[in-house]
């Protein structure tokens, strides 16, 4: 937080905030005789779930996500929607640009303890109808996962 300017006051709330928070699931809750509770833990690498400061603290911690790929790639962020435009009239510089793209993001989110879900990780091609032959069908690949394209 101070990384953002966050000093004084404003960071000791914040790290009060975040610091000694417990949490647990609560299943069929209507009555408190009739639920199922797991048991607390305390939570170690977020802001606890469905907090009102939740989102901003995401968009804090995924800051410089999209500023890794600039040179690259525009990025697109929304919640924890995550889009990058990658444009270049070169296929052969497109295709290594936006596979460099997917496999960098990769290790960023594990470095950050965030894992990407593979199983809706796609990616789609918007091309002109004369230059549709040039990249046909192309594979985007992470480690040994190759996307679906749709």
């Amino acid at each position: 937080m101070k990384f953002y300017g966050t000093v004084g006051v404003a960071r000791k709330l914040m790290e009060s905030y975040l610091r000694n928070r417990y949490q647990r699931v609560t299943i069929n809750s209507c009555h408190k005789i009739n639920g199922y509770f797991s048991k607390w833990d305390e939570v170690q690498h977020r802001a606890p779930q469905g907090s009102v400061l939740g989102p901003f603290l995401f968009l804090i911690y995924i800051d410089d996500l999209s500023k890794s790929v600039s040179d690259k790639a525009s990025p697109i962020l929304f919640a924890d929607i995550t889009s990058f435009i990658v444009a270049n009239c070169d296929r052969d510089k497109f295709k290594l640009n936006t596979n460099e793209i997917f496999n960098e993001r990769n290790k960023w989110f594990c470095c950050n303890l965030l894992m990407l879900n593979l199983t809706k990780l796609t990616f789609c091609i918007f091309q002109l109808k004369l230059i549709m032959k040039l990249i046909c069908r192309y594979h985007l690949v992470i480690g040994k996962l190759v996307l679906l394209e749709v």
